[in-house]
């Protein structure tokens, strides 16, 4: 096929890799349609399953060009044009859901590719002699259709694309091999170079392509499992994370302190002013409890208007996060806090439920004798140290993710 052997060379090195990087693409999109069997997923793997039987196809014409015919290569121009229509359409979906005009366009391009494909085709099967004779340099329209695409795909999903530059390094690697190969084919004859450079820009934009979507399937998981550890309102950890990371923290040897609050007249505030603005003071005070255990412990949502969290150090650290907390929500908001703390000591056993019990009741204290203050379970009377507190969550006032 190509009587320069480095360049044949190059051209089946060029040609396997972007194989084995489609084929790689293949198995993460077959993994990821496996568990969750999204229309994206879906899209992204059929697009790519035509794409890998595309370079396989052209891996096999330069092991062995007998198996280059005239109809062969044809439909591999025309698998390869449907196939990135498929492919772009799918990773925008993996950004954002596909509206009613991205669909139109999509179904648009995909006919536009199918009338070129039969205005090309047709000709050849009604000819004179009643033979096929579609050549590679036979079809202009499709390779001229493919090399409009990609711009095209630069202006529609280049600025939505969470990866911009890797995303438009790609589209310029491709839409650069394209140039090559209708070069070669219409305007310079035969030339191995061009061939090369094709199928080299080729295997760049497939390489690219590779670490947008390994980026973009990471991004998603860690979405995943960041929404199954926390509360989607607050976006403070939910009440099962924080039991386990506090009861981590007990076993690491080191002085941890438990801070429960409770919103003071929530329930008013919910009534008179609505759940919308009940949801705004919650996640307001969620922030703050973020920002001033930060770095020195976890925030987490306890249940309805319930909010805890644990410092590890010392008392005093703790006392200060505390404070801080409750007198920023007296200052910065509607409401205020009654909060209680408790201490367990390096060496204690207590267990996080049990800790966070302690300072529940440390709470109920501070609610009980005035509330907008802080309680330390440690300086309880023993009359209310008596008293055990109900550690069911309250009913929230509006819905949960919890």
């Amino acid at each position: 096929m190509f009587d320069d052997f480095p360049v044949a060379s190059g051209l089946l090195i060029a040609s396997s890799i972007s194989t084995v990087v489609i084929g790689l693409m293949l198995f993460m999109s077959l993994r990821l349609y496996a568990g969750n069997r999204r229309r994206a997923y879906r899209n992204l793997l059929v697009s790519i399953a035509c794409i890998f039987i595309y370079h396989a196809i052209r891996l096999a014409w330069l092991v062995d060009d007998s198996v280059e015919t005239a109809a062969l290569v044809y439909i591999g121009k025309l698998l390869h044009v449907f196939s990135m229509i498929l492919l772009h359409f799918a990773i925008f979906e993996l950004y954002y859901k596909r509206r009613k005009r991205t669909r139109n366009w999509f179904y648009g391009l995909l006919t536009v590719g199918s009338l070129l494909a039969v205005s090309e085709w047709l000709p050849e099967l009604t000819g004179t002699d009643g033979r096929q004779t579609v050549s590679a340099a036979a079809a202009p329209l499709l390779d001229g259709y493919l090399l409009l695409l990609f711009p095209l795909f630069a202006l529609m999903f280049g600025p939505h694309i969470g990866q911009p530059r890797k995303y438009g390094a790609g589209l310029a690697a491709a839409f650069a091999a394209q140039v090559c190969l209708v070069a070669n084919l219409y305007i310079v004859s035969k030339n191995d170079m061009l061939f090369l450079a094709a199928e080299l820009l080729d295997a760049v934009f497939y390489i690219l392509l590779f670490m947008l979507l390994f980026e973009r399937v990471v991004e998603l998981l860690l979405s995943a499992y960041r929404s199954s550890i926390t509360d989607g309102l607050t976006n403070l950890y939910n009440r099962r994370y924080f039991l386990g990371q506090l009861e981590r923290a007990l076993r690491s040897g080191n002085q941890v302190t438990a801070i429960f609050c409770d919103i003071d007249n929530f329930k008013r505030l919910n009534d008179t002013q609505g759940h919308h603005k009940a949801d705004e003071v919650l996640k307001f005070v969620a922030s703050l409890m973020i920002e001033e255990t930060q770095g020195i412990g976890l925030a987490g949502r306890y249940g309805g208007e319930e909010l805890v969290a644990f410092v590890i150090g010392p008392v005093g650290t703790a006392m200060q996060a505390a404070e801080a907390i409750r007198s920023r929500t007296e200052k910065e908001s509607l409401v205020t806090l009654s909060i209680g703390i408790s201490t367990a000591r390096p060496d204690s056993r207590i267990a996080a439920a049990d800790l966070l019990k302690q300072a529940d009741k440390a709470m109920y204290h501070s609610k009980t004798t005035g509330k907008n203050r802080i309680s330390d379970y440690a300086r309880l009377p023993d009359a209310v140290l008596s008293v055990e507190p109900n550690m069911e969550p309250k009913k929230s006032p509006f819905p949960t993710s919890m």
